[in-house]
């Protein structure tokens, strides 16, 4: 569960707030009692970020090797428009 802090207690203490990131945990920054800003530890951000662009360029590969070996067609607007209609016709 992330530590929830006011942006007014954050400024008057950094470094209280720092303790929670440096435990790997989530701060939500609020102001006006809505959450504002998120802060996690920045390796923990890198880290993720790696991942997800490591599972987008995986995803892409598999879109790519399943379209050529004929699995999966790329349709034309066109003819995307058209099965969407016989979908919706169905209905």
């Amino acid at each position: 569960m992330p530590q929830v802090v006011p942006v007014s207690d954050f400024r008057a203490d950094v470094k209280s707030v720092a303790q929670y990131t440096d435990n790997g945990e989530v701060v939500v920054l609020t102001q006006n009692g809505r959450p504002r800003w998120a802060m996690i530890d920045y390796d923990e951000w890198n880290a993720v970020a790696r991942e997800q662009e490591r599972m987008i360029a995986r995803s892409i590969l598999e879109t790519e090797q399943r379209e050529a070996s004929g699995e999966l067609r790329v349709l034309s607007a066109d003819e995307w428009r058209e099965r969407r209609a016989q979908r919706n016709a169905g209905r």
